[in-house]
């Protein structure tokens, strides 16, 4: 696993299940570049998501990747790194993302192997906010008639309808 990740990088979350349903165990990575000494609040680089498919010989191979999933260890706010949980299922995965201060933000997303496509799709995002003073719950749940066909590598949460939006 260590050739996937960068030196001075390391290992946020893996997960191993068959993400592309042809039997074999593959591996999603998330990588954690190394955080800069004099980082603000809300700076840094983005987390690398890669789907690792293991090829005929056993081998794993780095099939797609995204830098616009995971957000930065200093992107969560006041909350903190804002890295919830990496979660597989047999092709695809759900990545939870949360942040905040008062108003405590969650972003789910869940991606599903398609055959034809060939790739991972979002299929689910739920994204919500809750103003920890007032107790207010604002939730949305997308689905696929909501953005569209978006791909693993074209995904970017921040073309994403939110709750926050008006």
């Amino acid at each position: 696993m260590s050739r996937f990740i960068p030196a001075g990088s390391k290992r946020l979350a893996l997960q191993r299940t068959d993400l592309d349903g042809d039997g074999r165990e593959d591996a999603l990575l998330i990588v954690d570049p190394p955080s800069a000494a004099d980082a603000k609040l809300g700076e840094g680089a983005p987390r690398s998501v890669l789907v690792l498919i293991r090829d005929a010989d056993g081998r794993l191979q780095a099939a797609r990747r995204s830098d616009k999933l995971v957000p930065c260890a200093r992107c969560g706010g006041i909350a903190g790194d804002p890295f919830g949980y990496l979660r597989v299922h047999p092709g695809g995965f759900t990545v939870l993302l949360e942040g905040g201060s008062r108003e405590r933000w969650s972003d789910e997303f869940v991606f599903d192997y398609s055959a034809p496509q060939q790739d991972w799709l979002l299929a689910k995002a739920v994204r919500s906010v809750v103003d920890t003073e007032t107790g207010q719950d604002k939730r949305i749940e997308l689905r696929v008639d909501d953005f569209g066909e978006v791909r693993f590598e074209a995904f970017d949460r921040d073309r994403l309808p939110s709750v926050r939006e008006p």
